[in-house]
């Protein structure tokens, strides 16, 4: 692989179809879109916003909004879907991925608004990051989640996540998925 493939990736936006035919930009995340954050993650059910979260939070505060938008497409990954609005755009999800000291492991989450789940958009944001993941050579992806997410669960094993309890906390599961087989 070059070296300008990463970079490639992570910097241009595609056009996705749902399954229902509605028609998605996913793009890479930067500062400018904290206040399409925000809107998004006040849209969010409570179960949403649980399962994202790990606990309920109301209105997301300016600083996590900061911490989420400022990305710095080295350390730290994100991809936000969106479709047009009036004369800009709605968030109506994202991807994210946060490197681990050791460079070789990522944690990594999905989130997709109520009204959009079960149209194939959080396939289509995973692959997104799993694509930016691998030009990165990280190993693996990982994320720490509800163990209440039943539709997770299944969706997760459907695509060859491996699931285990985690040790510290019987309340949440650890997704996993090694990146470096074929």
């Amino acid at each position: 692989m070059s070296s300008e493939q990463p970079q490639k990736v992570l910097s241009t936006a595609v056009t996705e179809k749902l399954q229902d035919g509605q028609v998605v930009t996913i793009r890479p995340m930067d500062r400018s879109d904290i206040e399409l954050e925000r809107e998004f993650l006040t849209s969010l059910s409570p179960d949403a916003r649980r399962f994202r979260f790990h606990g309920g939070i109301g209105k997301p505060t300016q600083k996590l909004l900061e911490q989420l938008t400022d990305i710095d497409h080295e350390q730290r990954e994100a991809f936000i879907a969106v479709i047009p609005k009036d004369a800009g755009e709605k968030e109506i999800g994202a991807s994210r991925y946060a490197l681990d000291p050791d460079g070789k492991a990522a944690e990594c989450a999905v989130v997709v608004g109520d009204e959009w789940q079960q149209h194939g958009l959080g396939i289509l944001l995973i692959s997104r990051l799993i694509e930016s993941a691998r030009a990165r050579g990280i190993e693996r992806l990982y994320s720490i989640e509800a163990a209440d997410n039943h539709i997770l669960n299944e969706i997760a094993r459907k695509w060859g996540w491996e699931c285990h309890s985690d040790p510290k906390d019987p309340t949440q599961v650890i997704y996993s998925l090694d990146l470096t087989g074929a």
